[in-house]
C-alpha cells in the first residue's frame, strides 16, 4: 500500500496544560499510594483509621506533586500516550488493584458493621486501594484523551480541512463487533475459572466492562476531518470535545462497501467505518483519494 501524503510527524505542544499535569499526578497517586503504604502494614498493625487515611493522603500528595513536576518537564509524554498499547494499558492498569483488593473490600465492610475483630490498617488500605483503582481507570482514560487532544491542537491547522463528516459504524457491523467482544470476554472468564477457579474469574471479569466501554467507543459516532496531515476525529461530534489525529501513514488505504466507507489500519488498531447514508460520501471519497489508495477498485 502506498500513501501519497508525506509522513508528517505529530507536533508536541510547547507546554502541557496544568490540568493534564495534575491528573497525571493524581493517576500515579491513585495507583501507587495504597501499594506503597501496604508495604508498611506489618509495622502499622492496628493503627486507627484516621491515622491510616492521613498517611495515605500524605503519600498521595507527595506522589502527585512529584509526577506532576516530572511530566511538566517532558512534553513528549503526550506522544508516548498516543501509542495504541500504552493508550489501552494506562486506563486498564487500574483494573489490577480493583481485582487485587476486591476481597479486602468485603473484609472491611464486615469488620466495619460487626465486632468480629479489631479494625486494621490493612483492611482500610485494601478498601481505599479498590476505590483508587476505579479512580485510576477513569483518570487514565482522561489522560489518553487529553494527550491526543493536545497533539491534535498542536499539529492541525483548522484552515487546512478538505471535508468534514459525522458518522459511526453501520448498525449491523456494530452489533457483530459487540457480540464478538462479549464472546471473547466469556471465553477468557471460562479459561480463568478452569485454571484458577473463582479467584481467577473475579480477576478477569472486572476487565470486561472496561473492554466493552472502550470498544463501544470505537464504533460510536465521531466527527471526522480530512486534513493534509491526517484524519482528525472528534468524539461524539462535539467541536470542543476530545480530538485525535491519525497520520495518513498509519492508514493502509480505504474501501467502499454498500453501507460503509472503511479506512483500513494494521493491528492492534481497529478499522474506521463510517455509515454511508449519513454523509456526503462522494466528497469524502474524493478527499480520501487525495491521500490514500482505494483497495476495492
Amino acid at each position: 500500500m502506498h500513501v501519497r501524503s508525506g509522513d508528517t510527524p505529530l507536533q508536541t505542544p510547547e507546554q502541557l496544560d496544568g490540568r493534564f499535569k495534575l491528573v497525571a499526578g493524581l493517576y500515579a497517586a491513585a495507583l501507587l499510594s495504597p501499594a506503597v503504604l501496604g508495604l508498611a502494614t506489618p509495622w502499622l498493625g492496628s493503627v486507627s483509621w484516621p491515622v491510616t487515611l492521613g498517611l495515605l493522603g500524605a503519600v498521595g500528595a507527595v506522589l502527585t506533586a512529584t509526577v506532576a513536576w516530572t511530566v511538566s518537564r517532558q512534553s513528549e509524554f503526550v506522544a508516548w500516550l498516543d501509542s495504541p498499547w500504552i493508550a489501552f494499558l494506562v486506563p486498564a492498569i487500574g483494573i489490577l488493584p480493583i481485582s487485587l483488593y476486591l476481597f479486602d473490600v468485603f473484609l472491611f465492610v464486615a469488620f466495619a458493621v460487626t465486632d468480629l475483630q479489631p479494625d486494621t490498617a490493612a483492611n482500610l488500605i485494601g478498601f481505599v486501594g479498590f476505590v483508587a483503582g476505579i479512580a485510576a481507570t477513569l483518570l487514565g482514560e482522561y489522560l489518553v484523551l487529553r494527550a491526543r487532544t493536545q497533539l491534535a491542537n498542536a499539529t492541525v491547522d483548522d484552515t487546512d480541512v478538505a471535508v468534514e463528516w459525522t458518522a459511526g459504524w453501520p448498525r449491523r457491523a456494530r452489533l457483530w463487533f459487540m457480540i464478538g467482544t462479549l464472546v471473547v470476554i466469556g471465553l477468557l472468564a471460562g479459561v480463568a475459572f478452569w485454571r484458577l477457579g473463582w479467584r481467577g474469574v473475579t480477576t478477569v471479569l472486572p476487565f470486561g466492562p472496561v473492554l466493552v466501554i472502550a470498544l463501544r467507543s470505537v464504533v460510536s459516532e465521531r466527527t471526522h476531518r480530512a486534513t493534509s496531515v491526517g484524519l482528525e476525529r472528534r468524539r461524539d461530534g462535539r467541536w470542543l470535545g476530545p480530538r485525535r489525529l491519525i497520520p495518513w501513514s498509519k492508514v493502509d488505504g480505504f474501501s467502499v462497501t454498500d453501507d460503509a466507507i472503511i479506512l483500513h489500519r494494521a493491528l492492534p488498531h481497529v478499522d474506521i467505518r463510517c455509515q454511508r447514508n449519513l454523509i456526503d460520501d462522494e466528497a469524502v471519497v474524493a478527499a480520501l483519494n487525495t491521500h490514500l489508495d482505494r483497495r476495492d477498485t
